[in-house]
């Protein structure tokens, strides 16, 4: 039997990768259509297909993963970002190649959601040892934002070594592209080396797995809006994948607006950026002791630290300087993701195994569709009323659905840490 010391050593190894290789396009991924020739409108349609794709197939692809095995699927997934990778590169000016592109990544990211997580939690509460699966998810959270880190940061300065070498490409984020494809081939053979097969379940006819798979989905997913905590935890994921876009998308032209009028430059984007990985990390490793702070409840920590959230989003929208700004957007998504480890922990525990994979699924799904719908309604409200309006909504919204934390009765709620 496997050590859980070692298990999560080998876990946060893997993921730490995986997340570093995503990052390298963070950075230029607007960038890179750009560079092919795609104006604004036409970007908004590539991320809707990508978001799109996502969203569509992600619910299904979980429930393959329960029936076939999560390390097989995985591995599919980085196939798949591969030629997604590979038909952006070869894109040249042509909108319709990049929309396949875009469907690919997207579908990628569809066939890995959910897949490792579940595995490392069945394999975790299999493996001997007596650390708890809260602190372990919540080391391998801080890696996966390093990985994150050092992939952006690797991703930014790609380009500007592409220009100094004067090598010979269609465009300077080539390389970008060039090196993402090589590192998931990387990924791929680490993948078969560090994760172990998990049990599948086989079935003899397509037309069979096929039926199987639509009602074992459409079975997660009702348990998913019925079970007394997994429905407030749904319903909360959509919240928070509709603030989470409306922050990420907005921040900087409402920096930049403070910006234009000092001399800090562009580069205070940067810094803004590292900062806000360094207060992930530390918002997943305190969460711990936050826990303890509430007796092990993990229904009142989420409620104090989202709706508190809430009302440093709604101070964000009021800051009117740079150092406030800073000051209010870090401490916003400290306490932001600061309940995600206790999510997961009650996501898990009241998932049975068979689930897991498909509904890891759901709930990612959900923020995809949360996001979706803030792209299409804030955006409206940013242009026509002001990002100050976008925010002070969007933090009064943090507030009310907090509440929903509180419907979650206790005593079931006392999960696992």
């Amino acid at each position: 039997m496997v050590n859980k010391k070692a298990l999560l050593q080998k876990y946060a190894l893997h993921q730490g990768f995986h997340w570093s290789v995503i990052g390298i396009a963070i950075p230029v991924l607007v960038l890179i259509f750009q560079s092919r020739g795609l104006n604004l409108q036409e970007i908004g349609a590539v991320m809707a297909v990508w978001v799109g794709s996502t969203a569509a197939l992600e619910i299904p692809l979980g429930g393959i993963a329960d029936k076939y095995g999560r390390k097989k699927i995985y591995l599919l997934s980085l196939v798949v970002n591969i030629l997604g990778c590979f038909i952006l590169y070869l894109a040249s000016n042509s909108f319709f190649t990049i929309i396949i592109a875009a469907f690919f990544l997207g579908a990628s990211r569809a066939i890995y959601s959910g897949t490792l997580d579940a595995w490392f939690y069945d394999t975790f509460h299999t493996a001997k040892g007596n650390l708890t699966y809260h602190k372990a998810v919540s080391i391998v959270n801080v890696v996966i934002t390093i990985g994150l880190a050092i992939g952006s940061l690797l991703g930014g300065w790609l380009p500007d070594y592409a220009v100094s070498i004067s090598i010979n490409l269609n465009s300077i984020y080539d390389l970008n592209l060039i090196l993402m494809c090589l590192a998931n081939i990387v990924l791929f053979l680490v993948s078969l080396a560090l994760i172990s097969d998990d049990k599948a379940e086989h079935h003899n006819s397509s037309q069979q797995k096929f039926k199987e798979i639509i009602r074992h989905s459409i079975k997660v997913l009702q348990e998913s809006f019925s079970h007394i905590i997994l429905k407030r935890i749904m319903q909360t994921t959509l919240v928070f994948g509709f603030v989470l876009s409306s922050v990420e998308t907005f921040w900087q032209p409402y920096l930049s607006e403070m910006v234009s009028n000092n001399t800090y430059g562009i580069s205070i984007f940067g810094i803004i950026s590292a900062l806000y990985f360094l207060m992930a990390s530390a918002s997943s490793l305190l969460s711990v002791q936050l826990l303890r702070l509430f007796n092990d409840s993990h229904r009142k920590l989420m409620f104090f630290t989202r709706s508190l959230s809430g009302v440093l989003f709604i101070a964000l929208a009021l800051s009117d300087t740079v150092y406030s700004f800073t000051v209010f957007y870090l401490l916003f998504f400290f306490l932001f993701t600061a309940g995600n480890n206790s999510e997961m922990v009650l996501l898990n525990d009241n998932t049975t195994e068979d689930q897991r994979s498909t509904m890891l699924s759901i709930s990612s799904s959900i923020v995809t569709i949360g996001s979706v719908l803030a792209s299409l309604v804030l955006g409206y409200v940013s242009q026509q009323y002001g990002i100050q309006v976008n925010w002070t909504v969007c933090g009064f919204l943090l507030i009310c659905t907090s509440l929903l934390f509180l419907l979650m009765p206790d005593k079931e709620v006392q999960a696992t840490v």
